[in-house]
């Protein structure tokens, strides 16, 4: 019962396996020696990989997702009759690996290919210097955007956030750090302030706790948990200052819960808006919003919120890779029908505040064999 992907002959995919593993080894090889070559921006590999960290996985490397693969290939061929276990690392690991074929195209190329060790390593360097890059340049990016978001808002942060130097951000700043605190505990009460600040124990910012960012107006019910999560304005303005453009950040679309909502007139799109969406989002063919898309602006606005002067995984207590789990898991893995609902739901308002609700068929499109031209195929 093999769980990879259609491919004809096992004996040849073992074999790519194998060589793939000898790749993984001489890139760790070439790493000790320092022997990394700078090769230019615009290779396929790099830019193929820069959908990576946006839509993959926010810390593993090609290899290692690949090397899941190979593993699973690997056991299946040596006793497909045994049930293999699986941990939950693996699980995701096999996950992001999926999603990996589905959004970077060319690996696909990689995993079947003749290729040698050298040239695997060579691939799977670029793709993950390109993954690298590019979360390094949203995170330089969003440094400037969200200074300049919360010193245009209202109350104006006192000190002004810095632009250029985050160590004023974090908790040393309160516009920052109500933004920041975990919805578990009140920003405003002063016990809370010097106890974050303090590192006390009751009052640990970890990644267990949602921040207060991930809300919409702040608001965390305890009884109604998921009510407005997800739905803060700066996640959202996070999402279309990666996906879609800087300045689509600042425009607001209107909230459908709770308000009345003039009826949206149909009428042609002009060049111009089509032009407004040739952006990341297009580039990489995201026609909707994903969940892992969304899980990855949240991480970077995150960061570019903290004190943290260059990106790391773990900032203090706060683990972003833990963070980014928690996220993928409510959204990929809903433990009930009515999470499920809940989710899509969730999907169908991001998609309207990101891409509007005239590229409805886009996110959420009709199924065709429950209408009349169906129907009346059917009855013929």
């Amino acid at each position: 019962m093999s769980q990879s992907p259609d491919h004809d002959d096992p004996q040849n995919e073992n074999h790519s396996a194998l060589k793939r593993r000898i790749a993984t080894l001489e890139e760790q090889n070439a790493e000790l020696r320092g022997e990394h070559s700078n090769k230019s921006r615009g290779d396929p590999y790099l830019l193929a990989g820069r959908a990576i960290r946006r839509l993959v996985s926010l810390n593993y490397r090609v290899e290692d997702l690949v090397g899941e693969y190979d593993r699973r290939t690997t056991s299946c061929d040596e006793d497909d009759s045994v049930q293999v276990q699986h941990t939950e690392e693996e699980e995701r690991i096999y996950n992001s690996f999926k999603q990996l074929l589905r959004w970077v195209p060319c690996v696909r190329d990689l995993v079947y290919s003749q290729s040698d060790g050298y040239q695997l390593n060579t691939a799977y360097q670029k793709l993950n210097r390109g993954a690298d890059s590019a979360r390094g340049d949203d995170a330089a990016s969003l440094k400037l955007a969200v200074a300049s978001w919360l010193n245009e808002g209202q109350p104006t942060p006192n000190p002004p956030i810095s632009s250029r130097d985050k160590s004023g951000r974090g908790f040393y700043n309160d516009s920052t750090a109500e933004l920041l605190c975990p919805v578990d505990f009140n920003w405003a009460d002063k016990s809370t302030q010097e106890g974050i600040r303090n590192y006390e124990h009751d009052f640990q910012v970890t990644a267990h706790s949602w921040p207060t960012f991930m809300y919409k107006d702040g608001r965390y019910d305890r009884e109604d948990p998921t009510k407005g999560l997800f739905k803060g304005a700066l996640l959202v303005r996070t999402f279309k200052h990666i996906f879609t453009s800087p300045s689509s950040a600042g425009e607001t679309r209107p909230d459908e819960e709770g308000s009345h909502r003039e009826p949206l007139y149909k009428r042609s799109r002009t060049t111009g808006e089509r032009r407004t969406r040739s952006d990341i989002a297009a580039l990489l063919g995201m026609r909707s919003v994903h969940a892992r898309a969304i899980a990855y602006s949240a991480v970077q606005l995150r960061f570019a919120l903290s004190s943290c002067g260059s990106w790391r995984t773990v900032d203090d207590e706060f683990d972003h890779h833990q963070f980014y789990i928690y996220m993928i898991n409510y959204f990929e893995h809903p433990p009930t029908s009515a999470a499920k609902a809940s989710v899509e739901n969730l999907l169908v308002w991001w998609n309207r505040q990101i891409f509007g609700p005239r590229n409805v068929s886009s996110y959420s499109p009709q199924i065709a064999a429950q209408y009349s031209v169906a129907n009346t195929s059917a009855k013929r």
